[in-house]
């Protein structure tokens, strides 16, 4: 790899780059005026110029500094590794929340099993005997190659990995830099189906969302004028009376599961009998 400096005109962002914290910004270009900048970030040639793949916030604070030149790593990544080492960067900041920490972990559990498919779970040992008469070396397992990177023991590293297979996308989207945006609710969300996650979400989005509209007219607006609460629209109105019918759902053991979809496959005119 070469070291050299680049113009910051011609560094583009990779399109499932995270967004930046101006704060971060702020903070990183302070340190660059009093310093100058320490690490040198990480780039590719490409047709466009220089695909950044680490360093976005150095970037943007040497943009905002208004320096034209930035020191940069000239890698020869190919695309699996040049996102490996963008996702490694980010999971070494404190700042993720839990479920971007959860994404960025799943997803570099993926990357990693592609390229070392011999460290999957019910395959790593059967390939470690073969491979052990060629003295061969396996890889370490995802978790601990991963606790290498960023320093997190094993067990919080799989329990991120869980969180971001098992929570949709679009209910991370929903509930990023929310309220809801924990570890907790997550390990609650994971154990829905999809479908019912993204309901879930949106309840409680909207009960976290009231309960702020209590607290800023001070917690009795709602209880005591009730009339004066706005009516809900028709879309609003069907989307609660559907994460009603979810959590209902959820709550309801096997045997009245199984009577109400008996109910709701009863032809119209049959269910006065039912």
């Amino acid at each position: 790899m070469i070291r050299a400096d680049i113009p910051l005109d011609q560094i583009h962002m990779r399109a499932d780059a995270r967004p930046v914290s101006q704060d971060a910004i702020d903070a990183i270009a302070a340190s660059i005026a009093d310093v100058g900048l320490i690490t040198p970030i990480r780039v590719r040639k490409n047709d466009a110029g220089w695909e950044l793949i680490a360093g976005a916030h150095r970037v943007a604070a040497s943009r905002q500094l208004g320096l034209v030149y930035i020191s940069a790593i000239i890698a020869t990544d190919d695309d699996l590794h040049a996102e490996l080492a963008m996702i490694d960067e980010n999971l070494c900041r404190a700042e993720l929340s839990p479920a971007d920490r959860a994404k960025q972990t799943a997803r570099r559990k993926a990357i990693y099993l592609e390229l070392h498919p011999e460290t999957a779970e019910h395959v790593a040992g059967g390939v470690a005997k073969n491979s052990a008469a060629e003295n061969f070396a396996a890889a370490p397992s995802f978790a601990a190659a991963t606790a290498a990177v960023t320093g997190a023991d094993e067990r919080t590293i799989r329990l991120h990995a869980e969180r971001g297979e098992k929570v949709i996308d679009e209910v991370v989207n929903l509930i990023r830099g929310t309220k809801l945006d924990t570890g907790t609710y997550l390990d609650r969300l994971k154990r829905l189906p999809p479908n019912d996650q993204v309901a879930a979400a949106k309840r409680d989005l909207a009960l976290a969302r009231e309960r702020e509209r209590q607290q800023a007219n001070g917690g009795i607006a709602r209880r005591v004028v009730k009339v004066a609460d706005e009516p809900l629209s028709d879309e609003e109105a069907a989307e609660v009376q559907y994460a009603a019918l979810v959590a209902a759902w959820n709550k309801a053991g096997e045997v009245a599961r199984q009577r109400f979809r008996e109910l709701i496959d009863t032809p119209v005119f049959d269910r006065s009998a039912a």
